[in-house]
């Protein structure tokens, strides 16, 4: 959080970094400890840079300072305008140099500078690292969609973002402490928290816990591959829950979670557990079945359809009768997930216009649908 950071002057002589003894093997130690070691790190460091900071640092500092103007403790400094413009200026200076050169004394010196400052005026600890977790969630949320479509990108750089932060907050907090750096653990823990807790955010959807598109989009890629090499069968089902919208509209989208929730529970308990279920978006979901011919691949998908129809779901002692339509497709040669799912789709399609609450195959697809495929 840095809003009275930088503030110590431009001259850079390192007096700090000798203070708290960062030298050159320190630096690498500290930043393998956070995991920012590797040749491929500066290269997300510009990314963070040219996709995310500049486009949007001035609108960053904004909604920054909006939120920092709401706390108590930034209005009984009783600053003059004047005074939150210098401030805004260090702080365009300071987002503008994240993670760029991160691993020379230079940048070691000024972070420290930043935790220096805020102790000198009485900033504290609790405040400061708060508004660091902001600024890292306000970083997060401005990475654009073309690297968000991307898993694994949008996991390097959100990872990144986390841990650059991170390594900012434990050298500016280590001027909190002297010479005795006794938050080092608790920074690291937390870091190593926050990336997990991130990682299995990108993994899992938030509403029915079971993976999320990204994830499960990638994942049947990637058992294209394996299934490619190997000659295993391998299917994907396409599901989709039947009339969701109508409860929605009659009960609210919070009792729609619910059923959301629970069908993916009981999709999850009537499949194999090396199978894989994930939304793939609103009440459609993506299950993938490794080492299943077609035939196979039904016989599981109506086991999954009769458990979700077995028993009603019970919400504020109303029943609620859920059904659910599943499209088949097996893997040929030349498939990627695009054009498997597509297929699954199409089954799927087929199911629901055949009546819902029925498992289709695309050996069911009929002719008009084949059009509507191809």
């Amino acid at each position: 959080m840095i809003w009275l950071g930088l503030i110590l002057g431009d001259e850079m002589t390192n007096e700090l970094c000798q203070q708290f003894g960062f030298d050159r093997t320190a630096i690498g130690e500290r930043l393998n400890l956070l995991g920012l070691g590797g040749p491929a790190v500066p290269m997300i460091a510009e990314e963070l840079q040219s996709h995310v900071i500049q486009p949007n640092v001035d609108s960053i500092i904004e909604d920054f300072y909006e939120a920092l103007e709401r706390t108590s403790e930034f209005q009984s400094l009783v600053l003059e305008q004047g005074q939150i413009n210098h401030l805004k200026m260090t702080q365009r200076k300071y987002l503008l140099s994240l993670g760029q050169d991160f691993d020379t004394l230079d940048y070691f010196e000024s972070r420290l500078r930043v935790g220096a400052a805020h102790e000198r005026v009485g900033v504290s600890l609790s405040l400061y690292q708060s508004f660091y977790c902001q600024l890292q969630n306000m970083l997060l949320a401005l990475v654009p969609d073309e690297i968000r479509q991307k898993p694994d990108a949008f996991a390097e750089l959100a990872h990144f973002i986390v841990k650059i932060t991170a390594l900012d907050m434990s050298l500016a907090i280590e001027t909190y402490h002297s010479t005795e750096v006794h938050d080092l653990e608790d920074s690291i823990t937390v870091c190593r928290e926050e990336s997990e807790l991130l990682r299995r955010s990108l993994r899992f959807d938030t509403v029915t816990r079971v993976h999320s598109r990204a994830f499960v989009v990638q994942a049947l890629e990637e058992k294209l591959g394996l299934a490619a090499k190997s000659g295993d069968p391998l299917c994907a089902v396409m599901a989709d829950l039947d009339r969701f919208k109508e409860i929605n509209d009659a009960y609210g989208h919070q009792v729609g979670d619910h059923v959301l929730h629970d069908v993916a529970t009981r999709m999850v308990t009537g499949a194999r557990g090396s199978d894989i279920v994930g939304r793939y978006g609103g009440e459609e979901f993506l299950i993938i079945f490794e080492n299943a011919s077609l035939d196979v691949a039904r016989d599981l998908s109506e086991r999954i359809r009769i458990r979700v129809l077995a028993d009603p779901f019970i919400e504020n002692s109303t029943k609620l009768h859920v059904t659910v339509s599943l499209g088949v497709a097996e893997a040929h040669d030349g498939d990627d997930a695009q054009t498997l799912i597509r297929r699954a789709d199409m089954a799927l399609y087929e199911a629901k216009t055949a009546g819902r609450n029925r498992v289709r195959t695309e050996l069911d697809i009929s002719s008009t649908s084949r059009a509507t495929c191809a």
